[in-house]
């Protein structure tokens, strides 16, 4: 039988047109299979809902979104470890929070003009701070007693966070080896993101989770804390309204694809060299 032969040039550009092909078709599917659970829309939206707008020790039969509107100002006081190196660490992480989220957050000396107060106390003390500070321990005995660390906020009419008061009892946290821990998530929970939730994952807020510091996730749950789509006093089906608006955003500034490496930038993982 008779057959043809293709000539050589036509038969380049035909494998060619091959390659390509293939190489497109590979790095599509890379794409695809990189994509992670975390990083869907769905479970995105469904995560901030519980971290945001939920409450681990207090429900609230109709939640509101909460944030900082104002520039915060953090007083912090040390009478147990190493005060110079828990400052450091503070700071470290502080200025990774302002970061992710545009909110200015500096140190002050002086506790007339603090938003939040963070304090490093021995666990014998922690009752005594806690009624200096954020006022009678019965009314959040059961934090006292199931925490490692503490964080309480207030709020004005509007939903806005005004004060915020995080206790680390610095050898209790060390036993339990979450100081770190208790440095990360407590100032993360006090800018609006309360709520524990084991559904939430990878994420610090993650009960039992192994993640010490930010998560990519929580970068983005950060992120869209402080979307400018979003407002404090917004109910749950107001934010579930607004979301695709802040996750259209996210997808444009490649927040949410990114996130793995854009969590690290100016980290405290990064500074304590984990």
């Amino acid at each position: 039988m008779p057959y043809a032969i293709m000539p050589t040039s036509l038969l380049s550009r035909c494998q060619a047109i091959l390659a390509s092909f293939i190489l497109a078709l590979a790095l599509f599917s890379g794409q695809a299979s990189a994509l992670e659970r975390w990083q869907t829309d769905a479970y995105i939206q469904q995560s901030f809902i519980k971290i945001a707008l939920e409450r681990e020790y207090k429900e609230s039969k109709h939640p509101k979104l909460i944030r900082w509107e104002k520039p915060i100002k953090v007083y912090f006081k040390s009478d147990m470890g190493d005060a110079t190196l828990q400052h450091d660490l503070l700071d470290v992480q502080i200025k990774h929070l302002a970061y992710i989220t545009g909110q200015p957050i500096d140190f002050t000396t002086n506790p007339k003009e603090a938003g939040i107060f963070i304090i490093f106390t021995a666990y014998k003390t922690l009752e005594d701070k806690v009624r200096r500070y954020i006022g009678n321990p019965d009314k959040i005995r059961k934090a006292i007693n199931e925490a490692v660390c503490l964080g309480n906020f207030r709020l004005n009419k509007h939903s806005e966070i005004t004060r915020a008061v995080i206790i680390i009892p610095v050898d209790y946290a060390r036993e339990k080896a979450r100081l770190l821990d208790c440095v990360v998530e407590e100032i993360t929970q006090t800018l609006g993101l309360p709520n524990d939730s084991n559904d939430v994952f990878p994420s610090v807020f993650n009960d039992v989770s192994v993640d010490t510091y930010l998560s990519p996730l929580d970068y983005i749950l950060l992120k869209a804390l402080y979307s400018k789509h979003l407002t404090p006093g917004m109910t749950v089906p107001q934010t579930k309204a607004a979301f695709p608006k802040v996750l259209k955003d996210l997808h444009a500034s490649g927040d949410i694809e990114n996130a793995v490496q854009r969590v690290q930038i100016k980290s405290l993982r990064r500074y304590v060299g984990d």
